[in-house]
């Protein structure tokens, strides 16, 4: 194959559509997917200041506000004096939070390892070798 861009827009309509399905299949508890979003960056990432998750989740200060506020009603996360620059607030999740979260991923993870149990030994070993690929494509 020369020319990769039928290749690059079938694998981009696979993952979109793959990337839909698993969020179909996480848990129904009124989290948006923009909360759920910046939960899973907090927890991953965190303590962050709001301007950090604003920036790492692409999104204007004034929205992350709104999503914290949220977040924080539901007591999912904290927030708390920086021990570094008293001026500023750190958000961090709460084991509630966290508690989503890996709820969230137990969730997608057993729906997606369902879907591999069907796939015959040689799909599931391609399978293998394209996830090595994926992952090499998102980090350049």
């Amino acid at each position: 194959m020369t020319d990769p861009a039928p290749l690059a827009g079938e694998l981009r309509l696979a993952v979109h559509r793959l990337t839909r399905r698993l969020r179909a299949e996480r848990p129904l508890d009124g989290l948006t997917l923009t909360q759920l979003s910046a939960l899973a960056t907090i927890w991953r990432e965190g303590p962050l200041t709001a301007g950090d998750l604003a920036t790492r989740e692409g999104v204007k200060p004034p929205s992350i506000t709104r999503v914290l506020t949220s977040l924080e009603a539901e007591g999912m996360i904290t927030r708390s004096a920086d021990p570094s620059d008293g001026r500023q607030v750190l958000v961090s999740a709460t084991r509630l939070g966290a508690a989503r979260i890996e709820a969230d991923i137990r969730a997608r993870d057993a729906w997606l390892a369902q879907q591999i149990e069907m796939l015959n030994a040689r799909d599931r070993a391609l399978l293998h070798r394209a996830s090595e690929v994926l992952d090499r494509l998102a980090g350049q």
